[in-house]
């Protein structure tokens, strides 16, 4: 499928992140929708189960940190937009 755009979103599997996804995925489904997390304790796949087969979904388990694998996703896809949700915070402190 060819998509209109192709979004990244950084962070996608933490609270904010995956609402942010699932909303595109189901919203746009013309826009390649990349979710980029490291999985940390603030993220969880199981936020995205109804939505991780879809045509326009795609799950990159990268840190934001690895700048060479984060320019081989961008080459790869070519990325009209990024939505930067990826953050840690200890709100407790």
């Amino acid at each position: 499928m060819r998509f209109f755009k192709k979004i990244l979103v950084t962070g996608g599997a933490g609270f904010i992140g995956s609402h942010v996804v699932r909303k595109m995925v189901l919203d746009y489904p013309h826009y390649l929708i990349v979710n980029l997390d490291k999985l940390t304790y603030a993220g969880n796949l199981n936020n995205l189960k109804d939505i991780e087969n879809k045509e326009n979904y795609i799950f990159s388990h990268l840190d934001i940190n690895d700048e060479p694998e984060l320019n081989q996703l961008f080459n790869q896809y070519q990325f009209d937009g990024v939505i930067h949700l990826a953050a840690e915070s200890h709100v407790d402190r």
